[in-house]
């Protein structure tokens, strides 16, 4: 499982923003109430996050609290 991401916010396209976790780049659905308040692109960020697989596919949803 994917527990929390901490890493570089690189995109910002809501809902869905693109944070580098080490050279990895994993693609998060946020709800707007946190995509409102993360910072500023190439900063720092750490999301907790829920993993879902459902039969049309994986999603990684995103927190920050």
């Amino acid at each position: 499982m994917i527990g929390k991401l901490t890493g570089t916010l690189i995109e910002k396209n809501p809902p869905q923003i693109l944070i580098d976790c080490h050279g990895v780049g994993y693609e998060v659905d946020v709800p707007m109430s946190t995509f409102y308040n993360l910072p500023a692109l190439g900063e720092k960020t750490t999301l907790l996050t829920h993993f879902a697989v459902r039969e049309d596919g994986h999603y990684l949803y995103g927190f920050l609290s």
